[in-house]
């Protein structure tokens, strides 16, 4: 130490240095791999609920086609029923040959 004052040897260690500790390994290939990693994973995640959501998406639609057809085909019942009923009315009082 080269006797600098106390405030001055404290803002010394304060000022940040753009040197990295040499430790054996390379740290920033760890953790830019680490961030691949679950970057990776989180992006399989979302593809996973992409895939989901399409299959909802299909099934709901499937579900409101199959009951728009049973509607449709409830109502063409009551109707071919209404039909003969008038057709039976019809030819009790005599109008239709």
């Amino acid at each position: 130490m080269n006797r600098l004052p106390m405030t001055e040897y404290a803002d010394h260690l304060a000022r940040p240095t753009n040197r990295t500790p040499n430790t054996g390994y390379d740290s920033s290939h760890r953790t830019s791999q680490r961030s691949t990693t679950m970057y990776s994973m989180h992006e399989a995640l979302a593809r996973d609920r992409m895939r989901e959501s399409e299959q909802r998406s299909r099934e709901a639609r499937l579900t409101r086609s199959l009951a728009a057809q049973r509607r449709w085909h409830r109502v063409s019942l009551r109707a071919q029923a209404a039909s003969e009923r008038h057709a039976q009315r019809a030819s009790q009082v005599g109008l239709i040959g």
